[in-house]
Order: structure tokens, then C-alpha cells, then sequence
């Protein structure tokens, strides 16, 4: 469910920049494509991961949400993220230095 490309990225922003809409999510997960990031909402959606909301309003507006059963990946998502700083922490460096608990409001050792 989460072991495609850029998937477990759209979770994170989800869960820690608290993005909800697909402009955020293209803009910000650096290297995704629309159609790729429109499969994976697509995907999410299709394995309850994510809910899919449409606001009938002008322009019309579509947010996506965790579901609980997506909510229960936060704990994994935080386990991936502990071992990839601990063991890779070149991958959270970008325009500006991030540590995890930066990232996630928490030591890592508390997991």
C-alpha cells in the first residue's frame, strides 16, 4: 500500500505540513509529476488510506484526509523516518538542515 514511489512522501506532508490539497503536494514533493501524483491520491483513496472530499464552490475544491486506517501508519511513517536519520541523515537535508524531531515534535529515541 505505501511501497510505491513518492507515496510514503504524500503521507508525510499529510501528517507533518498538513497539506490537503493536490497543488501542495505537486509543488512540494520535489521530482512528482501531475499523473504520478494523481495515481497515487488515486491508489491511496482506492486502499483507504486517504478520503477524497469535494466542496462544491467556485472554483470547486477537493481536499484530501487520512482515514483512521491511514492514521494508523503515523507510527511507521515516524519508525522509517527515526532509522533514515539515524542511518541516512543526508537525505534530510535540503535548502535548509532538518532533524527528526523538527520534523516530527519528538525525540526519535521516544519511539
Amino acid at each position: 500500500m505505501i511501497g510505491k514511489k513518492f507515496t510514503v512522501l504524500i503521507l508525510r506532508n499529510m501528517i507533518y505540513s498538513k497539506q490537503k490539497h493536490f497543488n501542495e503536494f505537486l509543488n512540494s514533493i520535489e521530482g512528482i509529476n501531475l499523473n504520478t501524483l494523481s495515481t497515487r491520491l488515486r491508489e491511496m483513496e482506492k486502499n483507504q488510506l486517504i478520503e477524497r472530499r469535494i466542496f462544491h464552490e467556485i472554483p470547486v475544491r477537493i481536499e484530501y484526509t487520512l482515514t483512521e486506517k491511514g492514521k494508523d501508519l503515523i507510527p511507521i511513517i515516524e519508525q522509517m523516518g527515526a532509522f533514515s536519520m539515524k542511518h541516512a541523515p543526508e537525505i534530510f537535508k535540503n535548502s535548509k538542515a532538518s532533524s527528526f524531531q523538527e520534523l516530527c515534535g519528538r525525540d526519535p529515541a521516544s519511539l
